[in-house]
């Protein structure tokens, strides 16, 4: 179950339960059930988070096909894995202002 906290009230959203969702322009916006308050990842953390993603999948691939030996990959998918992780905890969301 994926929980994130609203920046505004602090309440924790269910990503199933949510009031309503959205998605502008490439960016999943997110409605808080308890304060009505629209949410949304920042830019950079977003860009941050599909390069960490693509890092991950071309480090599985060469990885799986052993290209680079048999170490690179796998590395390359575990920084990719961090960066991406690190992304998604440390930068949080920021409220939606129109």
């Amino acid at each position: 179950m994926k929980l994130l906290q609203c920046p505004a009230c602090g309440h924790n959203i269910n990503l199933k339960h949510a009031a309503a969702n959205q998605n502008v322009n490439g960016i999943f916006m997110l409605q808080c059930a308890n304060c009505k308050q629209w949410s949304h990842e920042s830019s950079k953390a977003a860009f941050f988070k599909k390069i960490g993603l693509v890092m991950m999948i071309a480090g599985s691939a060469m990885g799986y096909f052993q290209i680079g030996g048999g170490i690179i990959g796998p590395l390359i998918a575990v920084v990719g894995g961090l960066i991406a992780l690190t992304t998604l905890l440390a930068m949080p969301r920021t409220i939606y202002t129109s």
